[in-house]
């Protein structure tokens, strides 16, 4: 079995990994010095950080993963689903999505104008890790990281390919190879996913905008993603410029839920996303010079059909984006204590141009496009402080947004307030650590929720306010002889959450976006490891989560997500893995505006790499991966179940 990456930043965090680690592994002392500069927040000596868990490249091959939202999936404390919008995203402890941040060597990939990215079309294979920070993170990840950060770094080191293949022309394609050339080394990595259609689980559990008993309606995709980044060093600078495009066309399933009169059919014929970045590391003396600057181009069009056929045009959206943005960072000593400041901003434009198109007529091509801009701002310091056994980290800082183009919406005031956190970190006993945080974060609404009508559905709310959230956790730690133990209850608190109501306009039922009374999270997130016998072990992880605000439960978050694997490896030999995910009950609303029972499912998952021939010192695995074994019905949100059962079959080279 491959370590996790997560037993890399343990040596200086946190006592259990998140996958089975080898003796070997768990001493490890840090990450290539060539991969520092990619890690939004570096676990430093002396740094104290909030709780995480993650995976290593090995890992993300055990698992078999299509996409970075399949790799996250039984990770304790993160929840994934694919909204009605037929995007994947994560949510961190029942928080929203948007309060997710998401990073790629250490430049945020969030399209602005939504605040989140479909990490469905982020593929597996072009990463070399994944590390799921909670509660209230470090200060370099600026402004709208509230509840969680996922941070994905790409390949630094070896080559992998993957070729997978399944029913209803599912395809998975990935290669990445890092290559030294002199002084310098280049990494390289392509991806393709594609299907015709997801498998149906249950026909019954589909009673509208479903003709076909087997094949999901609308949910063909493909996606090709490229990857390139150079790196080297300069004297004492070291540095890496890289690039990432990824193209994509999908279908979005409609709502089953609801009449063919009430659902939308949507398709996205277009989505492409390119993001450039430089990253810089330079010593100066005693102190440490860091920055990352990004630039990102997205675009994507939605096209809106008046039936299940897709025939008949109702309506086309076009969005075009341009982000621009940086992160400073500077660490130095100052007595005992280490101080780091952050400086980090970006600026985006957001190009919309909405189209309804008549009955019986050709769409027109004459309408103007409306310009949206935001600028987001942090700052802040935090320093590290020695005291005595115990190691403590302070943060503090200021967030800022504006809007200065607004489209034709009514202008909207900036937006400031302040940012802390405090972090203790203590160790009881020889095996035993305790990390206590806690803090409070802010999360600016997206220029698409204060302005976004989303081809009619939605009302817009000009006085929405942005969200402040209080955060605490505290994570026991408990290691020996190859057997982990984390348990870590947490409380979160979020001021002004914007959530989501019904409003009637001349009889039609709009969603609008409205601060909602405070909403409070409580819960556990758990992992355990037991190693049963030589290359078996058993893995258990989950979480517990009450959210409720104004007395009413949050929506779409689940009472509980648990997951037990038991994983076979043989160094050599074979890497059998079977895993149970058990969701528990969540609510939703209903199409009439009322709450509705989502009913809790248990998933199974069967995973197989066994290795067949060498080429030389190139190794050569077949592949089988069965997802949802028993056809179970599970749903994230009304009306849009989970796909069923698939089999995919193919080979591993390297790894």
């Amino acid at each position: 079995m491959t370590p996790s990456l997560l037993a890399l930043l343990l040596a200086q965090t946190s006592p259990v990994a998140a996958q089975t680690v080898t003796g070997e592994a768990a001493l490890q002392p840090s990450l290539p010095a060539e991969a520092l500069i990619t890690v939004t927040a570096p676990a430093l000596p002396g740094r104290v950080l909030t709780p995480v868990v993650g995976l290593s490249g090995g890992a993300l091959l055990d698992r078999q993963p299509r996409s970075v939202g399949d790799a996250l999936r039984g990770l304790p404390g993160v929840s994934v689903r694919t909204n009605s919008r037929g995007e994947t995203i994560a949510r961190v402890r029942g928080s929203d999505e948007r309060q997710t941040l998401v990073f790629l060597d250490g430049a945020p990939l969030a399209v602005p104008w939504d605040g989140r990215v479909d990490i469905g079309l982020l593929p597996a294979g072009l990463i070399g890790g994944l590390s799921v920070r909670k509660g209230a993170g470090a200060i370099e990840y600026g402004a709208n990281a509230v509840a969680g950060v996922l941070d994905l770094t790409t390949r630094a080191s070896g080559g992998v390919g993957v070729a997978q293949a399944g029913p209803y022309g599912m395809t998975n394609l990935s290669a990445a190879g890092v290559l030294p050339l002199g002084g310098v080394s280049l990494t390289l990595a392509a991806a393709h996913q594609a299907q015709s259609a997801l498998p149906v689980a249950q026909l019954a559990a589909l009673p509208f905008n479903q003709p076909d008993p087997d094949r999901r309606l609308n949910t063909d995709l493909a996606a090709t993603s490229l990857f390139g980044g150079l790196g080297g060093t300069a004297g004492s600078l070291i540095w890496r410029v890289s690039l990432l495009t990824i193209d994509a066309r999908r279908g979005i399933a409609p709502e089953s839920d609801r009449s063919p009169a009430q659902a939308r059919f949507w398709r996205t014929p277009e989505w492409s996303l390119t993001q450039a970045q430089i990253a810089l590391e330079l010593p100066l003396g005693t102190a440490t010079a860091r920055a990352v600057l990004w630039r990102q181009w997205f675009g994507q069009q939605i096209e809106a059909y008046r039936d299940a056929s897709y025939t008949m045009l109702r309506a086309r959206e076009f969005n075009d984006d341009d982000t621009l943005g940086g992160r400073f960072t500077l660490s130095h000593g100052l007595g005992p204590a280490t101080l780091r400041w952050s400086l980090s901003g970006q600026t985006s434009d957001h190009r919309q141009t909405d189209i309804a198109i008549a009955p019986n007529t050709l769409p027109s091509t004459q309408a103007a496009a409306l310009l949206y801009r935001q600028t987001l701002a942090s700052g802040g310091v935090e320093a590290d402080v020695p005291l005595g056994g115990t190691r403590l980290t302070l943060g503090l800082g200021l967030d800022r947004a504006t809007t200065p183009r607004t489209g034709d919406k009514p202008a909207q005031p900036s937006r400031q307030a302040a940012t802390f956190s405090v972090a203790l970190a203590l160790q009881p006993a020889e095996r035993l650590s305790l990390t206590l945080s806690g803090g409070r974060r802010n999360r600016f609404a997206s220029a698409r929720e204060l302005f976004g009508e989303a081809q009619g559905r939605f009302l817009a709310n000009p006085a929405l306010l942005p969200e402040r959230a209080w955060l605490a956790d505290a994570e026991l730690g408990w290691r020996t002889k190859g057997f982990t133990l984390t348990l870590t209850p947490f409380w979160q608190r979020v001021d002004g959450s914007i959530g989501q109501r019904i409003i009637s306009v001349n009889g039609n039922n709009l969603r609008q976006r409205f601060n909602q009374a405070a909403a409070t999270s409580i819960g556990l997130d758990a992992a355990l490891q037991v190693p049963l016998a030589a290359g078996l072990t058993l893995e258990l992880t989950g979480s517990a989560l009450d959210t409720s605000s104004a007395g009413q439960p949050l929506l779409q978050r689940p009472a509980h997500e648990a997951m037990l694997a038991l994983d076979w490896a043989r160094r050599g030999a074979f890497d059998f893995r079977a895993e149970m995910r058990r969701i528990g009950p969540a609510r939703d609303l209903a199409p009439d505006g009322r709450q509705a029972r989502l009913a809790p499912a248990t998933e199974i998952n069967l995973r197989a790499r066994i290795p067949v021939l060498r080429l030389g010192k190139l190794p050569i695995s077949a592949t089988a991966a069965i997802d949802n074994l028993t056809n179970a019905v599970i749903l994230p949100q009304q009306g849009l179940p989970q796909p069923g059962r698939s089999l995919r079959i193919g080979l591993i080279v390297g790894g």
